[in-house]
């Protein structure tokens, strides 16, 4: 099979390339081998770069053989508005997920938490979320405050 992409499209796989590969590896600290078909993949696809006229944005390093983003790929910051929203969303939402999970614990009881459905807990835990969502979309972390105890 073959796929026929414009220049601009490639342009958009790199971003899309970056943007997998931050969330698949930047918290990591080793190699994962269950990453290892999305890596040769997207190796695969970063060695194409040339025919697109896009070698300014991605390098090969001969001593690691691999491609990689270039300087000037990565000062665009063009995949990095995405990645800082996602994260910025995924940081608040966790927050007052985790938040809201404890405080029905501590309302309820371990034990009664567990033995709700997913609907009752999903709702309760929504209930309490919302004013954790309410007061960090007013104050943000000012008011966060870590007790002694």
């Amino acid at each position: 099979m073959k796929i026929d992409i414009t220049k601009e499209e490639y342009r958009l796989l790199l971003d899309i390339l970056s943007i997998s590969d931050w969330v698949m590896n930047s918290y990591k600290l080793e190699d994962d081998s269950e990453t290892e078909p999305y890596v040769a993949l997207e190796q695969k696809l970063l060695s194409h770069a040339k025919d697109f006229g896009f070698d300014n944005l991605v390098q090969y390093d001969a001593e690691e053989k691999e491609y990689f983003p270039t300087a000037e790929y990565e000062a665009a910051e063009t995949d990095a508005r995405f990645i800082d929203e996602f994260e910025d969303f995924c940081f608040w939402e966790q927050l007052c997920s985790r938040l809201a999970e404890r405080d029905l614990i501590r309302e309820r009881g371990a034990e009664v938490v567990q033995e709700m459905s997913p609907w009752d807990r999903i709702t309760e835990a929504e209930d309490l979320m919302e004013k954790y969502e309410d007061e960090f979309a007013e104050n943000g972390i000012e008011n966060l405050v870590i007790s002694e105890g």
